[in-house]
């Protein structure tokens, strides 16, 4: 049998047996379904934001207040509803009981129950001004389409230098979301390669395994069998998320199809940031032979990782800073920085190819190194074994 077709039955193995583990199965089903019911959540949320702004009016007002109101909030872009109350008593008890955002009292005074709310107090306010010179304009004879022309507003134009991305922000929550799923993705699949490497050294499998096949063997194997692994739980957790999207409506934002190029670069950063500690994981996991020494043997790739996530924190809020823009670029953090950076529109093209470049490069020392610490260390039971100590044995 070829050496690689080896490695095929061996990642297969891998593969089948941490697929069908029932802690897997029922993890991965809570997180599809809970993701899926994002989409309605954010529904419900969105629907709730639009609901009509309650006005409440009481005492004397000006005769075009109504007319006025409602021209005011077409300028604000609001949805309001006017509620007339019998006397003051009761629109102080509306307002504090949350019934109505605001009171205009006596057309002369604008209440509201404790924060006040600059952009209600300038719709009444306007539309109070103008209801009262509406008023007294008509008290001087005019007619209706006199009084329009002398309160006609001054046309003004705005314009912006830039057009506004509408879809910056989603873009940037969506990057950071996916670079939070490839930071635990990364993190969990490399424990079960430093997990499944100890478990074989504890219970003597791997010295049947090593009868047939050689040390550099069992290493990929395992690191593909579980590497496809997390690629379908990727796909899954990509998928529900797609369609939960799709489920979502948010005004002037398509979540859909900010979420394909989002997927697809979650894929790719996966590949090359689990190709970079996957090796490093098996390395330190074969160092050891007992499941309680493993989380001490763990630390080195954690220490490398959370600087990533904290970067990418960081990167989410200001993507250009020094810290994540050099970040980005550096193999150990930019599978899950860059991803960010990239999404904001801050990443330059050749800033993105040195984090490409430089992260597949150091992948493949990775492989290097590992399977040679790896080799060294496989066999080799007892207490725990120094990293140099493996290095040397390897070349035994």
């Amino acid at each position: 049998m070829s050496p690689w077709k080896q490695v095929a039955l061996l990642a297969k193995r891998e593969f089948k047996e941490r697929a069908t583990s029932k802690p897997f199965l029922i993890t991965m089903s809570i997180l599809v379904l809970l993701i899926l019911a994002v989409g309605p959540a954010v529904n419900l949320l969105v629907s709730d934001e639009t609901e009509a702004t309650q006005i409440g009016l009481v005492g004397e007002e000006p005769t075009s207040i109504e007319p006025a109101l409602n021209a005011q909030a077409a300028v604000f872009e609001i949805d309001i509803e006017l509620i007339r109350y019998p006397d003051r008593a009761a629109a102080e008890t509306a307002l504090t009981e949350g019934d109505v955002a605001v009171v205009l009292a006596d057309g002369s005074e604008i209440v509201f129950h404790t924060d006040v709310s600059s952009r209600l107090s300038a719709l009444v306010g306007g539309a109070l001004n103008t209801a009262v010179k509406a008023d007294g304009l008509a008290d001087l004879g005019l007619s209706d389409d006199e009084i329009a022309v002398a309160l006609a507003p001054v046309p003004i134009t705005v314009i912006t230098i830039e057009e506004e991305d509408v879809e910056e922000d989603a873009k940037r929550a969506a990057a950071f979301v996916g670079t939070l799923a490839l930071y635990i993705s990364i993190l969990m699949f490399g424990q079960f390669v430093a997990m499944g490497t100890v478990e074989e050294k504890q219970n003597r499998v791997v010295e049947v395994i090593l009868s047939r096949v050689r040390p550099w063997q069992i290493l990929v194997g395992k690191v593909v069998g579980i590497g496809l692994l997390g690629l379908l739980q990727l796909a899954l957790l990509a998928g529900a998320a797609y369609l939960s999207a799709q489920m979502a409506d948010i005004a002037d934002v398509d979540l859909a199809s900010i979420g394909l190029p989002i997927i697809a670069a979650m894929f790719f950063w996966f590949v090359l940031g689990y190709s970079f500690y996957a090796f490093l994981y098996a390395a330190v996991g074969s160092t050891v032979s007992r499941q309680e020494d493993l989380q001490g043997a763990m630390m080195m790739p954690i220490i490398l990782i959370v600087p990533g996530y904290l970067l990418a924190l960081v990167a989410a809020e200001n993507p250009d800073g020094l810290a994540p823009t050099i970040g980005s670029m550096l193999p150990p953090w930019a599978p899950f920085v860059m991803p960010v950076r990239i999404a904001s529109g801050v990443a330059q093209p050749w800033e993105i190819l040195v984090a490409v470049v430089g992260t597949a490069a150091a992948a493949a020392a990775l492989v290097w190194i590992g399977s040679r610490v790896y080799s060294g260390a496989l066999l080799r039971t007892g207490g725990k074994v120094k990293l140099l100590e493996a290095w040397r044995a390897a070349s035994e």
